[in-house]
């Protein structure tokens, strides 16, 4: 087959993979924009656990920079599609991978050991019951960096209580950015809650981490 004078495959796949790369960061939540650098860089090399990924849209920039997300929701069928596109790009060359692990967030027993992940993203999707497993899970030093769904239309109902994460999360968790906004109608309590936690070393976890 005859290659037109000027065409470069490799520089079209690339310019390709950083269209998808680019496509993902104008899609992708404003807090993980801002914190993802951090929030990889103190994973210490392990993998990094994207809790009801959806679409995948924050996972894909945590690929771009080299590390392994586990993608985990109930269904992946959108995430499959786009991880079949990006393999067809320079995406596929780059250190990291996605792993996809289906999983009933609500109903399923949680999977992941103590200390196996370098950090934990859990945006648009809140459930408390979770925050001990994510403490567990998550290895010292990892963040926590979690956002709720916004409180649009009767979204109010279903966001938490005032100071209500902050409780759960403090015991484990150094909350180095911490902000709530106030939804709903006149009375109601409900908040939207943006964080960036950093989990601490527990005293009955110092001996084994010396």
């Amino acid at each position: 087959m005859a290659v037109r004078s000027g065409f470069n495959p490799t520089s079209t796949k690339r310019k390709t993979a950083t269209g998808r790369y680019a496509a993902a960061l104008l899609e992708s939540s404003p807090m993980v924009r801002r914190f993802a650098s951090r929030l990889v860089d103190a994973s210490a090399g392990m993998p990094i656990l994207d809790v009801a990924c959806g679409s995948g849209r924050h996972a894909v920039l945590l690929l771009h920079l080299g590390y392994t997300v586990i993608c985990v929701d109930k269904d992946l069928n959108a995430l499959q599609a786009r991880r079949a596109r990006l393999n067809r790009t320079l995406f596929s060359k780059v250190p990291g991978q996605l792993v996809l692990q289906s999983l009933d967030l609500v109903k399923d027993p949680w999977p992941f050991g103590p200390s196996t992940v370098g950090g934990i993203l859990n945006i648009h999707f809140l459930a408390p019951a979770l925050f001990p497993f994510f403490a567990s899970s998550l290895s010292p030093g990892g963040y926590l960096l979690l956002e709720t769904f916004p409180g649009c239309g009767r979204n109010y109902l279903d966001l938490p209580k005032a100071g209500e994460v902050r409780a759960a999360l403090e015991n484990a968790f150094d909350l180095e950015v911490y902000n709530e906004g106030k939804v709903g109608p006149h009375g109601c309590d409900a908040v939207t809650v943006q964080t960036l936690a950093r989990r601490r070393l527990l005293r009955n976890e110092r001996a084994s981490f010396c």
